[in-house]
């Protein structure tokens, strides 16, 4: 029985000092990351029934266990890996929140400056300060798009580093996963299956810091070791088997970075972008470039590309210092196309912006099966699909098409052949200022209107050959017949004379003011100098006219109703086919036509009439028509020329469209110009609206992570805390176990004693 109690003994000192050993491993890791604190499992080592009952054997340390809960593991890892990703894009979209938002270093004050130097120019169209401040403005404005759009593309370099570094670090934690793996199998196979916990601790450790940089999600193999699985699934360990992640150019956009599987030092094998979003900081990064980076500089793009497009639009509507049709104030960046990197040598496609108003901030692809071209619209995956017939084909405000040598234009592509268009990103990038000289500045309209505010004499010399010279011409509108016409021919002979016609009595006054009347249709002698006088109408001629020479008068009479009209304005139509110099408009009212309206001009010809009444509606008014019906406040438009009558005219009151001449003081295109500052260019919204949006956008968006990690954070700590209290090592909890194993282990040690003390007196007995 002593021998038995000494084995009790043994055994319990054998448990205390296992106890006791764990206490001060625990201990001693107790700041080791990962680290889960660790228990001795004990059990009762069975009795032998010695006839009077069963009399214990002692105890057993059967296992050394970790304290670890898999559910709250879990959870922390899935908060951790989405902390991480908020956390990256969080110091991605703060930088770029800050950048937008300053109001010294935004574009906001650039734009400002740009548009009161045009209502400057407007103000003094003629000064050659007013033009340079505008050219000035130009050039800051321009300055700061590249410099805004250079700060966005660093960010893109810097998104592409990281990128790098932590594939990197993915691969180097792969790797220590798979020996681990191989070092857990090796250890439970020599131990009889026991669980390596400090193996199991560093295991756990590894896939907890790789989670930090791509979401992880592990299963667990009978052989001890655990497949690793990144992104949405994609195998990273399985075994002691690495797949080896590489960072590689996209095949569209070399610039741009994408992960992949290395199969071959040759061969790689793309991950999508997306199969990362769900968390960790490479997933934050990769979201903040596609949801965030490329949109904001797009956007950008999109405004100095509808910014310098308009108002290189609105300047070629316009009149120089030197009378000569406006050119381009900006260069405006082409849309940029990528072919992909397998495309056949022959796929070729031109993309054109044929409407900036109607561009948005997303990329495209264009792909092409065989039969079929597929336009898709990457920010919202919308498809439009086109046979060759469709060709040139206008999406979003950019024309697609091939090399413009057939009809139809289609592009020139090959089955499986793609490209990637962007339409708006290098906007801010490669806009510059087209124009350096002051005097090409267009300030001024191209044509003018009036009305018959004084009488018009409108002589008529075509085709003389003398050299009759006609002075002193007046009209006595008392006297003067509305509509009438005077022709007077020159005819050599003995005497020269010259012949009215329609035959009426003439007065002549010589040079020393003795008049003399003739009958009608009279030829009258001819004297240089002498001054003729009929039907209201009255010249001087002199010189020495040629046989046959005609003086033609077509007097009109100034306007009598209260009828006016506008400045007149042209949009980009009229540039198609301008008025010549020297050609006149004339609209004359005619008050008995049904309904009352203008004979519109029959040379130079017009084209169809759209009428724009005053409560928005339209009517069209064919080509070659003899009316134009009038309301007061009606506004014609014809050629690309427009202009607005309001008032009540009278019969045969006159308007008239013609070329402007005399534009050096002229301000309306400035006028007009300095009115793109508030228009809706840019979709519904002006070019200061789009701006403002993109400062919202990303200020909402940035504050959005902001609170959103804030609130991750908390849950994270609240879980670790959670983690930690069932897992972590407690001091104060281990201390207190140190005492109870000593003793435990003194207890131990008094019961071999006590079987020592019996065994000893049983060997007296027995002497």
């Amino acid at each position: 029985m002593a021998t038995n109690i000494f084995s009790i003994g043994q055994s319990a000192l054998a448990a205390a000092q296992a106890a006791q050993a764990t206490t001060g491993h625990n201990i001693s890791n107790a700041t080791v990351a990962g680290y889960n604190r660790q228990v001795v499992v004990q059990s009762s080592a069975g009795g032998i029934n010695y006839g009077a009952g069963f009399i214990g054997q002692g105890t057993s340390v059967t296992e050394i266990k970790r304290v670890y809960n898999d559910f709250l593991t879990k959870q922390q890892l899935a908060s951790q890996t989405t902390a991480s990703s908020l956390d990256s894009y969080y110091s991605q979209i703060s930088q770029l929140d800050n950048l937008l938002a300053d109001s010294s270093a935004g574009l906001t004050p650039a734009l400002q400056g740009l548009f009161s130097s045009i209502q400057g120019l407007a103000s003094n169209p003629n000064t050659d300060a007013s033009r340079q401040a505008m050219l000035s403005a130009g050039s800051t404005l321009v300055a700061r798009f590249q410099s805004l759009n250079d700060q966005m593309a660093q960010s893109r370099t810097s998104v592409n580093s990281q990128i790098t570094s932590t594939v990197d670090t993915i691969n180097s934690y792969a790797t220590q996963l798979a020996e681990l793996n191989k070092a857990i199998i090796k250890a439970q196979g020599a131990n009889g299956n026991a669980a390596p916990n400090d193996l199991l601790d560093q295991r756990d450790q590894v896939i907890a810091e790789l989670n930090k940089y791509t979401k992880v999600a592990t299963v667990p193999q009978d052989s001890g070791a655990v497949s690793v699985f990144i992104g949405t699934g994609q195998p990273l360990v399985v075994g002691d088997q690495v797949s080896k992640l590489v960072a590689t150019p996209s095949s569209d956009d070399p610039t741009r970075l994408q992960i992949s599987y290395q199969i071959t030092s040759t061969k790689t094998a793309l991950i999508p972008d997306s199969s990362f979003y769900d968390g960790g900081s490479l997933g934050g990064l990769l979201k903040y470039r596609s949801e965030t980076l490329d949109s904001a500089q797009n956007t950008l793009g999109r405004i100095a590309t509808a910014l310098g497009t308009t108002l290189n639009d609105q300047m070629k509507l316009g009149l120089d210092q030197n009378g000569v049709a406006g050119t381009d104030f900006f260069n405006v960046a082409p849309v940029a196309v990528t072919g992909k990197s397998t495309n056949s040598a022959t796929a070729a496609l031109t993309a054109t912006i044929t409407n900036a108003s109607a561009l948005t901030v997303s990329d495209y692809t264009l792909s092409y099966d065989g039969t079929n071209y597929t336009l898709t619209r990457l920010s919202d995956n919308t498809k439009t699909t086109m046979v060759a017939a469709d060709f040139p084909k206008v999406i979003d405000g950019v024309t697609y098409a091939g090399d413009g040598s057939g009809t139809p234009d289609a592009p020139t592509m090959t089955a499986g052949d793609s490209f990637l268009i962007q339409p708006t990103r290098n906007g801010a990038a490669s806009i510059s200022m087209a124009m350096t000289n002051t005097q090409s500045i267009a300030a001024a309209a191209p044509i003018v209107t009036s009305i018959s505010a004084t009488t018009d004499m409108g002589l008529s010399t075509t085709g003389n050959l003398g050299n009759g010279i006609v002075s002193g011409a007046t009209l006595d509108t008392a006297t003067f017949v509305a509509g009438s016409s005077q022709t007077y021919t020159y005819a050599t002979g003995t005497p020269n004379t010259v012949t009215l016609s329609p035959a009426a009595s003439v007065v002549v006054t010589d040079t020393s003011g003795n008049s003399t009347t003739y009958a009608s249709g009279a030829a009258i002698p001819y004297a240089s100098g002498s001054t003729y006088s009929s039907g209201g109408v009255s010249f001087a001629l002199s010189g020495t006219p040629q046989n046959g020479d005609k003086f033609k008068f077509t007097p009109v009479a100034a306007n009598s109703g209260t009828a006016t009209v506008s400045a007149g304005s042209v949009d980009s139509t009229y540039l198609g086919a301008p008025l010549a110099a020297g050609a006149k408009l004339t609209y004359t009212y005619n008050s008995s036509a049904t309904p009352p309206g203008f004979t519109p001009p029959t040379s130079p010809t017009t084209s169809a009439y759209t009428i724009t009444h005053k409560d928005g509606t339209t009517s069209t008014v064919a080509a070659g028509a003899t009316n134009l019906p009038y309301v007061a406040g009606d506004t014609y438009t014809s050629g690309g020329i427009s202009f607005t009558v309001s008032g009540q005219p009278n019969n045969g009151d006159k308007f008239y469209v013609q070329p402007n001449t005399s534009g050096v003081t002229d301000n309306r295109n400035a006028l007009l110009l300095a009115g793109l500052q508030t228009k809706n260019t840019i979709g519904n919204t002006n070019y200061q609206g789009s701006y403002s949006q993109l400062v919202s956008t990303i200020g909402n968006k940035t504050n959005e992570i902001n609170v959103t990690n804030t609130a991750e954070k908390a849950r994270l700590s609240a879980i670790t805390q959670e983690q930690q209290s069932e897992s972590g090592v407690n001091q104060d909890e281990e201390l207190a176990n140190m005492i109870k194993n000593q003793q435990a282990y003194q207890a131990a040690a008094k019961i071999i004693q006590a079987a020592s003390d019996m065994l000893n007196t049983l060997l007296t007995l027995g002497s």
